[in-house]
């Protein structure tokens, strides 16, 4: 288990890092993201675009890996990532103002890689900072509608992909 550990631990600094290289050697190319972003795959090239973006919008982004735990072939990390917005997120412009969020990962490793990724962050927390300090140049910030559009869609892949499984176990 200490080895999953050690993987992981390397796995999300290249995540935050946006060290495609790296993420290449410790994923297996079958990976499921099962939280990927609005409009990306759940594959690990879809992965991999998911992490570009968010090392484009926030290009300093820094995790305090807060606490990570294995369990035969799992891995959960719970951390807080910083970072300032330098682009345009959901519809808020870049404000250049440094968020905090908390978040946490599932893994699942199959011979030494990742196979699997279950994501789950305060995304409301992240939506209010960043509302919070482009208020006074933005107007009306992403509704209730807009986030409920990326639930929904969330929710579609998620049975997608459930049904995919099913069908391939």
């Amino acid at each position: 288990m200490s080895g999953n550990i050690e993987i992981i631990t390397r796995f999300e600094h290249a995540f935050r890092a946006a060290d495609q290289a790296t993420i290449d050697e410790l994923c297996d190319p079958g990976l499921i993201d099962h939280n990927p972003a609005p409009d990306h795959e759940p594959t690990l090239a879809g992965f991999k675009q998911k992490v570009a973006g968010f090392k484009a919008i926030f290009p300093d982004l820094e995790e305090d890996l807060q606490d990570i735990i294995a369990s035969s072939d799992t891995v959960a990390t719970r951390w807080v990532v910083t970072g300032s917005l330098r682009q345009e997120f959901m519809g808020i412009p870049a404000s250049g103002q440094t968020i905090r969020v908390e978040g946490m990962n599932f893994y699942r490793l199959k011979d030494g890689r990742v196979t699997d990724i279950w994501t789950q962050f305060d995304g409301v927390a992240m939506m209010q900072q960043t509302r919070r300090h482009s208020c006074l140049t933005l107007g009306p910030v992403p509704s209730v509608q807009a986030w409920t559009a990326v639930m929904r869609s969330s929710a579609v892949h998620h049975a997608r992909s459930a049904v995919h499984h099913a069908r391939s176990a």
